[in-house]
């Protein structure tokens, strides 16, 4: 059933570099069932052949080419030229470039926003392309249970996620005027934060700050895994720095039950880094020592580990259930992750400036 929705919908695709996968993006917009009024393609500082591919499949094309205020800017660029002349009905739809959608998502994303008249947003759920390195599998399973982690919560999103949000055009419109104002903890005199590392956390923020509602509906936006450690590093560097960096800057300025739902995520990082720090010292002390003992409890915690984790992925596959089985590959990527989280916080400790990667 298609519903039928008295908005126009455009859509910004912020590109870096992207010609091997924009074509893909771009066909998946024009299939959505709700037809789009219009595409817009920001080739952002590209190298490559990015913005001819967008041109060849019929899309408007903005070009920077000494943009430098990262995805944001890209993002700040097209907004300037086209949101004033919105009517705060109208919605946005943005995406990355590396992203190809579920066809009924701008459908269930509007949908969303119809059923809640306090909605400034609607993020899809992210889920990751086919890959067959186990890196690459380890993070499909992640962002899998995500999504019960949404359900969870109420369909409420933690971040409305770059891979493919729509947003009102009002809920942006009065962002950018909270920015001149000082009703929000920076002023970057645009829609997106231009400070930060994580643009999509913050804007998350800035609309629960003002009173919206970020929901998420359940529709898939298909994007890449980082294929390789660094990769893996640089992108949860820069998510989980992000993060605290921007809860320090709103403080009191979200609601005292935001504070808690945002700074439990972070508070359950640090424990977990202090979990794992002392069950790995106590297996080394146990080993050097000659009495680290295998009983049948420590089996019978293992079986439920094991149960748990493969059920929770069940429906990706024969080769994500046995991955999950295993119970050691998952523990070890949670043991890297956890790893970046601490370097994450340090550098929040010590005020490190980080550099925002493309990944």
């Amino acid at each position: 059933m298609i519903f039928i929705f008295n908005v126009n919908v455009t859509a910004v695709v912020p590109a870096r570099n992207e010609g091997g996968s924009i074509k893909a993006t771009i066909d998946s917009l024009k299939a959505q069932t709700v037809k789009l009024s219009r595409i817009i393609v920001v080739a952002n500082n590209c190298t490559d052949n990015t913005a001819q591919i967008a041109r060849e499949n019929g899309v408007k094309v903005f070009e920077m080419m000494k943009n430098t205020q990262m995805k944001a800017g890209a993002l700040n660029y097209a907004l300037e030229k086209i949101l004033p002349a919105m009517p705060p009905q109208d919605c946005i739809l943005i995406m990355d470039g590396d992203t190809t959608l579920a066809p009924t998502l701008v459908e269930s994303c509007l949908a969303c926003l119809a059923a809640n008249p306090m909605a400034g947003a609607v993020s899809g759920i992210f889920t990751a392309r086919p890959t067959s390195s186990l890196l690459g599998m380890l993070q499909a399973m992640e962002f899998w249970r995500y999504r019960r982690q949404i359900f969870q919560n109420g369909m409420r999103a933690f971040v409305l996620t770059g891979t493919a949000s729509l947003f009102k055009a009002g809920a942006l419109k009065a962002v950018k005027a909270a920015r001149f104002k000082g009703t929000l903890p920076r002023s970057c005199g645009s829609y997106y934060d231009t400070i930060g590392r994580t643009e999509d956390n913050e804007m998350t923020l800035a609309l629960l700050t003002l009173g919206y509602d970020c929901l998420a509906a359940d529709t898939f936006a298909q994007t890449d895994v980082m294929e390789s450690p660094k990769k893996l590093f640089l992108q949860r560097e820069r998510w989980y720095n992000g993060a605290l960096i921007n809860l320090k800057a709103y403080g009191k300025a979200l609601p005292w039950y935001l504070r808690w739902v945002y700074w439990r995520q972070q508070i359950g990082l640090f424990l977990s880094m202090i979990f794992l720090t002392l069950m790995l010292l106590t297996l080394l002390f146990c080993a050097i020592f000659g009495i680290l003992q295998i009983t049948w409890l420590w089996l019978l915690l293992l079986g439920m580990l094991a149960f748990e984790r493969t059920a929770t992925v069940w429906r990706l596959g024969v080769k994500a259930r046995l991955i999950a089985l295993c119970v050691i590959p998952e523990q070890l990527y949670s043991i890297f992750l956890v790893f970046v989280f601490d370097v994450s916080l340090s550098h929040f400790l010590t005020n490190k400036k980080g550099g925002w990667h493309a990944t």
